[in-house]
Parts: C-alpha cells; structure tokens; sequence
C-alpha cells in the first residue's frame, strides 16, 4: 500500500508530520507489518467481520460460500454449498443472519438450527435487533419491514409491521440499541425509529444524495454516514445537528469504521481509505490498494489491526505484530509467513 500524508495542525500527530515519519504513524495506528492471508474468493471480497474469540475472521463474497479463518479459510460448517452476497453477527457472535438478493438465513453456530426465508423480491438491506426483531427493506420499495424474530422462525409472514417515512428506496441500516436503528435512503435523508412505538423519532438532512452506509461511534450519542456525494458527516444523534462534514473522497462512500484510538476510517468505492481525526477533520492517511488492486472492504479488528479485502479475493492484514507460521499454517515463532 501506498501512504500519502497531509499537514495536520492536531497536536497529537504534528511532530510526525513535521519530522516526515511516516513509520510513526504506520506504527501509531497498528500498520507496521502487512501479510497477506491469501486468495480466499475468486471475485471481491463483499464483507469482513471478526471471531474474535480464536483468531478468526469470517469473509464473504458475492454468491459465495461465506468462510472462516487467519492464513487458512474454509466453509463454516453447516453452511457448505450455500451462497450468499453478505452476512452479520449477532451480538454474541453465535448466530448468523446472511441473505442474498432474494433470501435472508439465520443460521446458530453452536446448534446448527438453520432457517431460510426466501422472497419474490430483490432485498436492498437487513438489520438484526438481538434477540427481539429482524428489520429488511426491498429495492423497489420505500418501506421498513420489522418481523419479531420468533415468527421469523416459525415463517409467520402475516405477522410484519411495516415502517413509512422515507420517500424512496432504502439503501441502509445501523441498529442504535434493543428499541431504536437507523435508516439511510435515496431521498438523501437519515430516519431514527423507535421500534416499541412503531415511528420516526427524528429525521436527519444535509447530504445532497443517497446514504450509502451508517455507523454508530465508541460514544454511542454520536453516528457517522457516509453518501453517494462523496462526504461523510458526524451526526449529533439526540439533536439532529450535523457536527462536522469530512470531505476528500471522489467517489461514493462505501463503509465508515472507527479505530481504538478514536480515528474515523472511511472507504470510497474507488478503493481508497482514509483515516480521520474526527474532532478536526483532518485526514491523517490515505492508503490505497496493492499491485493496482483496488480495496472492496475492510474490518478494524479489536487488537486495532486493518484486516482489507481486495476485488481479486485477497485478503490482507495491516498489524504491529509480527506474524509467522509452520509449514502447516499454524502460527509460530520461528517462520516468517506470507509477508508482502
């Protein structure tokens, strides 16, 4: 990858910018050492999330087996020979809800219990409330439908309660807590609901196209989205306000992140991520795709280390820790493994 860095007046980074150490900053944000975890898809990687509890990841790709695994992937077993465009976890990380364009499965790691639901119409995007509500909007509507999730079990489809506000088709969803998410939509605005009453609480206005993706902030009264006009915005989530538009991308905004330490991360369809001060909207670092690859997602792991997927199925691994492996994949202290 290739570093680009900008001048900063943030204080915390100042001495590093004016020293030109760019190591400083690779090392500040966990970035020291990059490997690569090998060619897991054939097509873009379309989704990274983490185990966390064994050193696994878990990836996806369009109309793909989803997988797991750290230097070596493999199918999650019970979901073999299925395919799907992306995936979430609940809270716990035992329960998958992964979905295509026409069906969504919730499937129980430990159990194995596996339900499908299969639909006559194309799904724009699905939200899990833990435990409680399944929440998915169509691409050809302007509707939220909520389904308890115990009747989703059952495939009582009668039993939905459809949410009306936005004015054109739903792209995305972020949950805030048990009784409250996010919508973002075509008509270039962002909706809270509150799901125990059925409405918009409040409605938030300043992109000038559609949301392309949402994400609630370690400080959980904070959201971030970003849009099909190239900005990102912090949102004020009890206020409505805007509190401070990033601008740099070119293109549309296809996921926002944030690191340990505070920083926003954001990725552009053109396959560049940017790393962010979000109190002054500074950019720290831009990082752009390997061996004119470009970047198709990405997961900032709880250690603080960059996990990238990349349009030819690479994944790779940004991290401070020098990993190395035995002939059998397995990490060790004595071989130095897949190091770009």
């Amino acid at each position: 990858m290739d570093f680009e860095n900008f001048n900063l007046k943030d204080n915390s980074f100042q001495k590093y910018i004016e020293n030109g150490d760019i190591r400083e900053i690779k090392r500040y944000l966990n970035l020291s050492y990059v490997y690569s975890l090998g060619r897991v898809f054939d097509r873009e990687v379309s989704k990274i999330e983490e185990l966390g509890f064994n050193k696994k990841i878990v990836v996806s790709s369009r109309d793909c087996e989803i997988k797991t695994g750290w230097f070596k992937f493999d199918p999650i077993e019970g979901l073999e020979k299925k395919s799907y465009s992306i995936f979430i976890f609940n809270q716990n990380k035992n329960m998958i809800l992964a979905w295509n364009s026409f069906t969504i499965d919730l499937y129980f790691i430990e159990s194995k219990l596996y339900c499908p639901f299969n639909f006559t119409t194309a799904i724009s995007d699905v939200a899990l409330i833990e435990n409680s509500f399944l929440i998915y909007a169509f691409e050809n509507g302007n509707y939220i439908t909520i389904y308890f999730l115990e009747n989703f079990l059952s495939k009582k489809k009668h039993k939905v309660r459809n949410l009306l506000g936005h004015t054109a088709k739903i792209c995305c969803f972020r949950t805030v807590d048990n009784d409250h998410f996010l919508s973002g939509s075509y008509d270039s605005t962002i909706k809270l609901w509150k799901i125990s009453s059925l409405e918009c609480i409040r409605t938030f206005v300043g992109h000038t196209e559609y949301i392309s993706c949402l994400n609630l902030l370690r400080d959980s009264k904070m959201f971030v989205s970003g849009s099909n006009d190239t900005t990102i915005k912090i949102w004020d989530l009890e206020s409505g306000l805007c509190l401070k538009t990033l601008i740099c991308h070119q293109n549309y905004i296809k996921d926002i992140q944030e690191t340990k330490n505070g920083e926003i991360v954001s990725l552009d369809r053109d396959g560049i991520l940017i790393f962010w001060i979000p109190k002054t909207g500074h950019r720290l670092v831009s990082l752009l795709g390997t061996t004119n690859v470009d970047v198709s997602c990405f997961r900032i792991l709880d250690s603080g280390e960059l996990v990238i997927g990349l349009e030819n199925g690479m994944v790779q691994v940004w991290s401070n820790k020098q990993y190395v492996c035995n002939n059998d994949s397995n990490l060790s202290k004595k071989k130095e493994c897949n190091i770009l």
